[in-house]
């Protein structure tokens, strides 16, 4: 189980911008000497709250390809999309791309070195500088004409995915080699690639599995796991060809632990959304723990997001970790 802290807490409770956390180091330390005590005087001992570390841009790989990311005053860092064709975004892709000459990968290195020296007895690793999986990137570089590529260009658009989850895994290496990590790690790896709900089950042998097969296959000889929202069990079937050891559904509503565990056979999480919060008592939520659990979950989480912060949620928080803590130690692992 786990209650993992979105980064936009730290700015909120310190009374600092998402803007000044993103891009002025000084602001980011704050953030995080404020709000740290602060999550821990609402939330209690149980909750784990992390060291410091850089704000996440999730589109460090789409920047390094040109897009322009946007650092909203209050809100998380954006992209538009740069490819008005896919003959354009093919074009794209076979340029050579020196990922450690793009403006805001350095952006980065600087910012990750100035909050090394606010912490020097921490270290402060090399992360945040983020990508998304193939089918996401492709829609935000594409907009939503990726959708209608899919039936009008779909020669064109597997040559633009091949070339699109190849341009990913190269940035992957090369944030490890920064990290120090194996290239090909034995570790096992992640894909995060939501917006591949959006493509109906049928295009999925087509479209989805084999470039997901492509990116896990020349990243990792260990365990697979995949994030991907509001799937339908109709995705299920081709869910499982992935050999997975982990899968998160986050949130898909048309989802049920049952449906994923008779489908899939593989551990599973499932999560308890922050909107959800208001509406429920400590008593429901301490039966939607066991609940998820007796269904077959492997584990149960809840991300603390700022509108968590106030009026009676933390003591629900609380419940959710009281009967989480109980039914691992009720059955634990084999």
């Amino acid at each position: 189980w786990g209650t993992p802290i979105s980064y936009e807490v730290f700015p909120r409770l310190a009374g600092i911008t998402l803007r000044a956390f993103h891009l002025d180091a000084s602001a980011c330390a704050r953030a995080f000497r404020t709000g740290g005590p602060l999550l821990r005087d609402l939330f209690g001992s149980d909750l784990a709250i992390p060291a410091c570390f850089c704000p996440p841009i999730a589109y460090g790989h789409l920047a390094c390809l040109g897009s322009e990311v946007i650092f909203p005053e209050n809100g998380a860092p954006a992209v538009r999309p740069i490819c008005s064709s896919i003959d354009e975004g093919i074009q794209l892709l076979k340029r050579d791309i020196i990922f450690e000459r793009n403006a805001l990968y350095r952006q980065h290195v600087e910012f990750r070195r100035q909050l090394q020296k606010e912490f020097p007895r921490e270290q402060v690793p090399f992360s945040g500088f983020g990508k998304e999986g193939p089918i996401t990137s492709a829609v935000l570089l594409r907009g939503q004409d990726f959708f209608m590529d899919l039936y009008d260009r779909p020669e064109e658009t597997k040559e633009f995915l091949e070339l699109l989850t190849q341009s990913i895994i190269q940035f992957v290496k090369f944030c490890r080699d920064i990290s120090h990590q194996p290239s090909v790690s034995p570790a096992g790896t992640g894909l995060a690639d939501d917006f591949a709900a959006l493509v109906s089950p049928r295009l999925w042998s087509e479209f989805v599995l084999p470039y997901w097969q492509q990116y896990y296959t020349e990243l990792t000889t260990g365990p697979r796991s995949l994030h991907c929202e509001d799937l339908t069990p109709n995705h299920l079937p081709y869910v499982k060809e992935l050999g997975l050891m982990s899968f998160d559904p986050d949130r898909s509503s048309k989802l049920t632990p049952k449906i994923i565990n008779g489908q899939l056979g593989v551990p599973f999480s499932w999560s308890l959304q922050s909107f959800e919060y208001p509406a429920l008592s400590p008593e429901t939520i301490t039966g939607w723990v066991k609940a998820a659990f007796a269904d077959g979950a492997s584990n149960v989480y809840s991300y603390i997001y700022v509108n968590m912060l106030e009026k009676d949620i933390p003591s629900k928080v609380k419940a959710f970790i009281r009967a989480a803590k109980e039914s691992v130690q009720n059955d634990p692992p084999n």
